[in-house]
This record gives structure tokens, sequence and C-alpha cells, in this order.
């Protein structure tokens, strides 16, 4: 009976653990749409280091981006490039989509990040790619912002 038992149970967990497997091959298609947010880091400099200034809730960030429709990444939708300025905005108080509030925390002056938002954390009705360059961090206080 005890045998019987132990089959069962290991049994079970390997039917747990293929649909885990299923389930996680269903997440990295490349064609679906994303369901989470990918963060990529593609430029550290080499002044970030554990000791560096990184970007935390409450900070006045200001970046260089630009962004794309995720279906969609050869044409450019929103963009700072044009103005010259950087983007100001307070990181982590809802002054902005999500996706940036949590993609843009714990980076130092001068990194770079492609964000893949998904569209529940973003203000489209589809998912968004945007490359982002931190140029400043200031610890001012927060300050209302046009929502992105």
């Amino acid at each position: 009976m005890k045998r019987v038992m132990n089959a069962v149970f290991y049994g079970l967990i390997l039917a747990l653990l293929a649909l885990v497997v299923e389930a996680k091959k269903k997440d990295d298609n490349p064609n679906a749409p994303p369901k989470r947010l990918k963060i990529e880091t593609t430029y550290t400099p080499p002044s970030c280091n554990r000791k560096a200034r990184k970007s935390k809730t409450g900070d006045r960030l200001k970046v260089n981006y630009s962004g794309t429709f995720w279906k969609d990444q050869d044409t450019i939708i929103d963009s700072n490039h044009k103005s010259g300025k950087p983007y100001e905005f307070n990181v982590g108080l809802g002054n902005v989509i999500a996706g940036w509030d949590r993609g843009l925390t714990k980076m130092c002056v001068g990194e770079k990040r492609v964000l893949t938002i998904p569209a529940h954390q973003t203000n489209q009705a589809e998912p968004l790619v945007y490359s982002v360059e931190l140029v400043g961090i200031d610890t001012a206080p927060a300050v209302k912002s046009t929502k992105k």
C-alpha cells in the first residue's frame, strides 16, 4: 500500500512539473504579447557599482526615451528627442505608466534600458516598448506630472 501511495504521489509531482514547464513555454513565445514587464539593461556605465547612487521611489528622474508599439517596433510613437530636453517625473508615484514606475527604479545615471511593457501596465490597449536612458536623478520633493 505504501508503494502505491508513493507512486501516486510522485506521479502527481511529475504531472504538476509538466504543467509548469508547459506554462513557462507559453510565456516565452516571442510571438505572443508580453504578459509581464520585461526589463533589459542595454548599457551600464563603468561608474555604476554597488556604491553608486541608484534611482528609487520618489526620486525626480530625467530621462531620454523613445517608444513603439510592441507589434510595430519600427515606428516611434512617443519620444522626447525632438524637444532636446529630458523628460522629468517622479518615479514610483503613479505619475507615469506603471511599466515606467516599475522598470526605472534601481538605475544609475547613464544606464540604458529597454522596457517591454504589457498592455495592462500602459495607457494603451496594447503592449509598448520603450528605450530609456537615465540622464539625471534629483531628490526634489514629489511634483505632479502629466501621466505618460
